[in-house]
């Protein structure tokens, strides 16, 4: 009777322990599932890119083929590519262009050096009435602007408006692409939206022709989002390089990027093609816990086997 009360004990004691182990691999196992959902999940879960086409409002820079190959080099990495054109693009518009964003937002829309100032304005699609938008017109977050070639006037956003105005933040990987000539003539744009969240705004030096912009941003893209992608720097030096050597430039103008930082300069776009899903993280769990549980079995049987002798 004493021998069979110790072979007893023991089983129970080695059930005890390997129990305790399985609990305690479960708990950091959980631990680290919840971590990652609290802490990184929300910067990866946006795979949104969007394209502001304000250009369309003037029916001769309609361009349905770079949309196309935007969306189809967006699609290629991943993203869900929601496009925005015409008269949609308002003043009202730009107040939530933060929450329509996602890791990339391509404005292919008309910007300008406001006259007398440092500050570039973004066109709109909206027609200029001074009867709208008061309040925002006597706080200077906005201009009456036209467009090259068109009699008709417009209203623009300046980084003021950027400032007080818009509402939310962008993703904190957000690249925001600015097509327009100037944009990036000054920085005082690109410094609110950067302001507002955006991590790297590119844009150019000086005036440049829709055709022009189309085409080296179709380039810039497919360096940005390669199988091997380039940082925002190699990218743009490429790009600048390329219009040195065989493009004619008659506004002198160049690609570039702000902030001029380290971390912008080197910093790569995620993609939902090399980001480890959540669904991943959820099934490696679930087999590092059956594993553990197969394993606490087999030993408990092993265990049995040896008590029983």
């Amino acid at each position: 009777m004493a021998n069979k009360h110790k072979h007893k004990t023991g089983k129970k004691g080695v059930n005890r322990q390997l129990l305790t182990g399985v609990v305690l691999i479960t708990t950091i196992l959980l631990a680290i599932f919840v971590v990652y959902y609290l802490f990184f999940q929300h910067h990866t879960e946006n795979w949104t890119a969007v394209i502001i086409d304000q250009l369309v409002v003037q029916e001769e820079l309609a361009n349905p083929i770079f949309n196309a190959n935007c969306t189809s080099i967006l699609n290629a990495s991943g993203f869900d590519v929601k496009y925005y054109s015409g008269s949609g693009v308002n003043v009202t518009f730009y107040k939530d262009l933060p929450s329509k964003g996602g890791k990339i937002a391509i404005l292919r829309a008309h910007s300008a050096v406001r006259d007398n100032t440092d500050w570039v304005d973004l066109f709109t699609s909206e027609s200029f009435s001074k009867d709208r938008h008061t309040d925002l017109a006597s706080d200077r977050q906005i201009s009456k602007a036209q467009m090259y070639s068109s009699d008709e006037w417009y209203f623009a956003i300046g980084p003021t408006f950027v400032d007080r105005s818009m509402t939310g933040l962008f993703d904190s990987n957000c690249v925001i692409i600015l097509m327009g000539c100037n944009s990036l003539n000054g920085t005082t744009m690109a410094e609110a939206l950067v302001g507002r969240g955006a991590k790297v705004v590119i844009g150019w030096t000086s005036w440049v022709e829709a055709s022009y912009t189309d085409s080296f941003t179709i380039q810039l893209l497919q360096r940005l989002l390669a199988e091997n992608p380039e940082t925002i720097k190699g990218a743009i030096s490429k790009i600048n390089h390329q219009i040195e050597l065989y493009h004619p430039n008659p506004y002198n103008t160049t690609l570039t990027y702000y902030p001029t930082s380290d971390e912008a300069a080197s910093h790569i776009i995620p993609t939902r093609n090399n980001e480890i899903s959540p669904g991943f993280i959820g099934e490696l769990f679930q087999i590092l816990l059956f594993t553990t549980l197969a394993k606490w079995k087999c030993d408990v049987q092993m265990a049995s086997l040896v008590e029983a002798k």
